[in-house]
């Protein structure tokens, strides 16, 4: 190598040594410095007051006292005898934090690489802190239960409110699949891949339904489910936040009852029959089935009434919703439509289906009795019903409530449906 290409290098080295983002010393094994960096000087005269950079032992001390010890000390030609240490030191009032790797390069020759790691350092406290701030709120809240779930909806993090929200162990759900705590009947409408699925498309999935106590009891859960990201793009799994909610649902669906049934009867109220009776026509005309409309009417209730007394009428009138009831299927509601006068909607039905039924009911209510002080009673009713035919309610209930008052003068206790 000649004078002009020495002179090069030294010139590529000299720039290199002030670019460097860190901090670079070269030191022989007896401590004597080399070579040093601007940046290294930068962060080591504030450790040495004196200013004096002349040795390596001794400008390094305040970070790694015995650094001395280790360089003699170090049995290989070459590698790291300071992997990454990280000293924090107060400096003019300042506090900051250095991190020093120093490797033995070969025989005597030595290099230390200096780096400010102060804001990498204080980001890593706060982190720390968050962790244990959210460790601590994972650990101790009572009101909901929190767990993560794995991406193909395996259980592999709770906190310890899922013992109190459901009575169940680490041992119970650990390495369990999410809808173990879905009772069977709903299962089939909160599968774990279509819920994640929908978490992953919006980021978040909220559920409401069912679920299952260690014991085997039933609670009703809200439970919110959020994806748990892993880097910028990448996912680890999702995070399940439950709350016990059978309590709201509960009070939910006294003011629901209250509001759609009478109270009286049990039946539904007439608001709420008019309702059901809209929406069956109204998907009729794009469903094609017809619903139906039974009205029954007690036959001489005023007599009931005035022969058994009031409570013993209002009792019949229970017993005739409890026949109801027991003969009919649950999506076939009865309504209390005014008085001793019920109807019955058969939201999906033809003439002959509707007879059937119709004659069912009779004969339910027939074979009811109700024991008084009085003796026992024992009622008929009239019914007339009527299939939807594309047409309101008002004409609908007309066309049955007509029917109605044909059976009453046949001669009662019997069934005529409207042409």
């Amino acid at each position: 190598m000649n004078a002009d290409q020495t002179r090069e290098s030294l010139e590529v080295l000299t720039q290199f040594l002030y670019v460097a983002p860190v901090g670079l010393l070269q030191f022989q094994s007896n401590g004597a410095i080399e070579l040093v960096s601007p940046l290294a000087a930068q962060l080591l005269v504030p450790l040495n007051p004196a200013g004096d950079l002349s040795n390596a032992y001794a400008a390094l001390a305040p970070l790694v006292p015995d650094l001395a010890r280790q360089v003699r000390e170090f049995p290989e030609s070459e590698g790291p005898i300071v992997d990454h240490s990280r000293c924090a030191v107060t400096a003019g009032g300042r506090r900051f934090v250095l991190a020093l790797t120093v490797r033995r390069i070969h025989g005597d020759l030595h290099m230390a690489v200096l780096e400010d790691v102060t804001a990498l350092d204080e980001r890593e406290q706060q982190l720390q802190r968050d962790q244990e701030r959210f460790r601590a709120i994972f650990a101790n809240v009572r009101e909901y239960a929190i767990y993560t779930v794995s991406l193909d909806g395996i259980i592999d993090e709770w906190n310890q409110s899922l013992a109190q929200f459901g009575g169940w162990r680490p041992e119970d759900v650990l390495g369990r699949s999410l809808d173990m705590f879905f009772v069977a009947e709903d299962r089939q409408d909160r599968l774990p891949a279509v819920l994640l699925s929908r978490a992953r498309q919006n980021g978040s999935v909220e559920t409401e339904g069912w679920c299952l106590r260690r014991d085997g009891s039933r609670f009703w859960a809200n439970s919110v489910i959020t994806i748990l990201p892993d880097g910028e793009k990448a996912l680890r799994g999702f995070v399940v936040v439950s709350r016990d909610m059978t309590e709201r649902k509960r009070v939910e669906d006294e003011l629901r009852r209250f509001a759609t049934t009478d109270p009286l009867t049990g039946a539904f109220n007439r608001r709420y029959g008019e309702s059901c009776i809209v929406k069956a026509l109204d998907e009729s005309v794009t469903g094609g089935q017809r619903p139906g409309i039974l009205l029954l009417d007690i036959d001489h209730f005023k007599s009931i009434n005035d022969r058994y007394s009031h409570e013993a009428g209002d009792r019949a009138l229970c017993a005739l919703v409890n026949a109801c009831k027991a003969t009919l299927a649950e999506t076939q509601p009865v309504v209390r439509w005014g008085g001793e006068e019920f109807l019955v909607l058969l939201p999906s039905t033809d003439l002959d289906q509707a007879t059937a039924t119709a004659e069912r009911l009779r004969e339910a209510i027939r074979h009811a009795s109700v024991p008084t002080r009085n003796g026992v009673i024992r009622m008929t009713v009239s019914i007339g019903g009527a299939i939807g035919q594309g047409e309101s309610i008002e004409n609908l209930v007309h066309r049955a409530d007509t029917a109605l008052y044909t059976a009453k003068r046949n001669g009662r206790d019997c069934v005529v449906m409207a042409a």
